[in-house]
């Protein structure tokens, strides 16, 4: 045994500093006791989220075949080959490969083929929908004739998102840079700098127009339409040229929507909406093209013969060169056209706004569309 007066060696510097803290042997138990705690709770953590992400995934590919199997019975064919779904753990992404839409009871037997669709979703925000379009999309028709038509589309990016409320799509929106469109139908490609579509329902309010004042209809849905740098194919008699510097429409359908039902024509379906006092509200109408610089509303249907029917009002500049152009075709005298020349320069003259437009009005009407009490041109049935 050692003596009292032996000197004891030092212990470790670790349980010095341990020593100092007033740590114990207790204290030890309790900290490993509240790692493995936090150990077992991130691990419940993430198998739960694993769990609820893998019921998301079979729900989505559940609710797709369900889509299907209804769109099928209303006379549509969707066929796919190869449908993934990933994007673990973040969001839910579902990849369609060759996916194709074709109706062969609807007239015309129109399909659409795009090459991968992709949709994306956020388990944490389920009324949102995000989605892509890769590659070209091609479209094909049989038109009265029975002669095949085609189209194709394709864009450096083109996304779409949809926003729900309780389930049901109630926004849509469709943004496209540097889109090209080709079509057996037109005499060369169309082309922009930027495209978009934005729509939304309504719930039968009334929505502002450009000038403040509501439709005389409430609304049950709106779409809007923009563009910018869009060069069209050579247009006879090219009185504005081909290129259109950027447009915006917004249209609201007032009264009751047209019905859909299958193997119902177009016509049909048109002129009963038109018959139960459908309407189609022009909100926004911009316009620059060439020397064109336009800001319309109005309001527009169809009548017994399906011809536009309806009236537009708003502001114009840059009319000129349109009135020569339908002189120059015979759509009006020299005498006509040199009278609303002469009354467009008395209206800038008192009315003329900073951007050197003046008040106009058209009414389309009995097959004809006219300024006043000249006439522009006839119109021809829609269908």
């Amino acid at each position: 045994m050692p003596s009292p007066c032996t000197p004891q060696p030092l212990p470790p510097p670790a349980v010095l500093a341990y020593r100092g803290t007033g740590g114990g042997t207790g204290d030890i138990v309790v900290k490993s006791r509240r790692y493995l705690y936090l150990t077992l709770f991130v691990l419940a953590a993430i198998g739960a989220w694993t769990a609820y992400w893998f019921i998301l995934a079979g729900q989505v590919r559940e609710r797709t075949q369900a889509f299907i199997d209804q769109q099928a019975a209303a006379g549509f064919e969707i066929a796919y080959t190869d449908f993934s779904i990933g994007g673990y753990p973040y969001r839910i992404e579902a990849e369609v490969d060759n996916l194709t839409v074709s109706a062969p009871r609807q007239p015309g037997k129109p399909a659409i083929a795009v090459p991968k669709l992709v949709v994306l979703g956020l388990p944490w925000n389920p009324n949102l929908v995000v989605a892509r379009i890769d590659g070209e999309t091609v479209t094909r028709w049989t038109d009265a004739r029975g002669d095949e038509q085609r189209a194709t589309f394709r864009a450096e990016s083109t996304g779409i998102s949809v926003g729900l409320e309780a389930g049901r799509p109630k926004r849509f929106a469709l943004s496209m840079d540097r889109p090209r469109l080709e079509s057996s139908v037109l005499a060369g490609p169309v082309s922009a700098k930027v495209f978009e579509i934005h729509a939304r329902l309504l719930d039968g309010g009334p929505a502002p127009t450009a000038d403040g004042v509501a439709p005389t209809a409430p609304l049950s849905g709106e779409i809007a339409f923009d563009g910018e740098a869009v060069v069209l194919p050579p247009l006879p008699g090219g009185t504005l040229g081909n290129e259109i510097t950027s447009f915006g429409y917004t249209f609201g359908l007032a009264g009751p929507p047209p019905r859909y039902l299958p193997g119902t024509a177009p016509r049909d379906m048109v002129a009963a909406w038109a018959q139960a006092g459908g309407t189609i509200e022009l909100t926004r109408g911009e316009t620059r093209w060439g020397p064109l610089n336009s800001l319309v509303t109005g309001s527009f249907s169809v009548d017994d013969q399906m011809r536009p029917l309806g009236a537009l009002s708003g502001r114009i500049g840059g009319l000129e060169p349109l009135i020569d152009g339908a002189a120059a075709q015979g759509r009006m005298t020299p005498a006509q056209a040199q009278s609303i020349k002469k009354a467009l320069g008395a209206l800038g003259f008192i009315t003329k706004d900073a951007e050197g437009r003046v008040p106009f009005s058209l009414t389309f009407q009995d097959g004809r569309v006219s300024m006043g009490p000249v006439q522009l041109g006839e119109l021809r049935p829609l269908f």
